[in-house]
């Protein structure tokens, strides 16, 4: 086995070699050799550098350059260590493990590194800000240690590939301030604390802003749902309302139409009697329209007790060709009323026309009989009779004027 002593002895003599270049063997008998005791002192053999006598200075040169770049940021390289793990030898040296003409090396490589710059873990965010906390500081160093296989092309150039064997040395320190999203801010500090406050604060008054607007939110739709409460009440009060009412009307007109005749005038005493005037109303189109002659005396004699001026419509015939003129001369027949007696049906008042002398108003009296009406003043006389269109038709007769058709409506 080499000694130390011999290696470095043989490194050196090695080195001497490359720059001196071919020596020629040495003759025992020219020189004699010199005795120990005559010899001084060897000085130890100072430590193998990077290059030196190991490793072709352009092959270690290309080495240190690839693991520079296998190193990734924020570390830095502080030196490099290159050891040869195998070299061919040089004829006549088996210890040799230089060969300057060599086109292949390999060898273990070792560098050592350092952080450029602290780093840091996100601890948490908040919005743009990091909050970090320390991971590692510039003082931290560690050994990437990696197999580099150097290989020479003809135009003496050296390539170089390096196989990592720790390449997990540089997890696990974070990352520098600088690669870190948002405002990062160190735990701990005076900074971490102020914006903590003024994060919780900020968070103190969106949740009251938020408890605020929910609970107007829960105000507001109180309110609607009781408006919509009241309101769907009130809609149901009106349903029941008409349906009642409906079913009163119903009522009503089914009693004046039922085949009971006592049933029918109660009904129709029961409805001019209240305080309804719809009920009145429709008790005395009912009576009106009915084939009941007495159920529709009473309605007419409640509609002509109501009416102090009833207007005539006058309509010439066909059967007489003067009474077109007759009719644009006459001008409006008017019936004004001054008395009606509801149990006779005695009718008294004024009826004429101001066209002719003999139709002019005068003193009128007549009577209400059934469903006829029938009226006699000085000259004149006016006969009137129910229709099924609750109208009362009839003539308009004067002594020495044609006759006209004469139409009464009930309103």
């Amino acid at each position: 086995m080499v000694q130390p002593a011999r290696w470095r002895f043989a490194a050196a003599l090695a080195a001497g070699l490359l720059c001196a270049g071919p020596v020629a063997a040495a003759d025992p008998a020219a020189e004699p050799a010199a005795s120990p005791a005559s010899e001084p002192p060897a000085d130890p053999a100072p430590t193998p550098t990077p290059g030196d006598g190991l490793v072709n200075a352009a092959a270690a040169e290309r080495i240190r350059a690839e693991a520079a770049r296998l190193v990734p940021a924020p570390w830095r390289v502080l030196d490099v260590a290159i050891e040869p793990l195998r070299l061919p030898t040089l004829p006549g040296d088996a210890e040799s493990r230089v060969l300057p003409s060599a086109s292949r090396v390999t060898a273990r490589v070792a560098a050592r590194v350092a952080l450029g710059e602290p780093t840091f873990l996100v601890d948490s965010r908040e919005g743009p800000v990091t909050f970090v906390r320390p991971a590692a500081d510039p003082s931290l160093e560690k050994t990437l240690t990696a197999t580099a296989v150097a290989t020479r092309n003809a135009a003496d150039a050296w390539t170089v590939r390096l196989d990592p064997n720790n390449p997990e040395v540089f997890d696990g320190v974070g990352r520098p301030a600088a690669e870190l999203p948002g405002r990062v801010i160190p735990i701990g500090s005076e900074e971490e604390r102020r914006l903590r406050a003024e994060i919780a604060e900020q968070a103190r008054r969106r949740v009251a802003e938020e408890e605020a607007r929910l609970q107007r939110e829960q105000e507001l739709l109180a309110r609607q749902s009781a408006a919509a409460k009241l309101e769907a009440e009130r809609l149901e009060n009106e349903r029941r309302l008409v349906e009642a009412r409906a079913a009163q009307i119903t009522d009503l007109r089914s009693k004046l139409a039922g085949e009971d005749r006592s049933a029918r005038l109660a009904a129709y005493e029961a409805a001019l009697g209240g305080n309804d005037a719809a009920l009145r109303q429709v008790a005395v189109e009912a009576a009106l329209r009915s084939r009941d002659p007495v159920l529709a005396n009473l309605a007419l004699k409640d509609w002509l007790a109501r009416k102090r001026q009833i207007p005539v419509q006058l309509f010439a015939t066909k059967e007489d060709r003067n009474s077109e003129t007759v009719l644009h001369n006459l001008g409006p027949l008017t019936i004004e009323v001054e008395s009606f007696n509801r149990v006779g049906g005695a009718v008294t008042g004024r009826m004429g026309a101001p066209g002719y002398n003999i139709a002019m108003p005068s003193a009128a009296v007549g009577a209400l009989a059934q469903t006829e009406l029938a009226l006699n003043s000085y000259g004149c006389a006016l006969n009137l009779r129910l229709t099924e269109h609750q109208t009362l038709d009839g003539l308009f007769r004067c002594q020495t004027l044609p006759p006209l058709i004469a139409r009464v409506t009930l309103d």
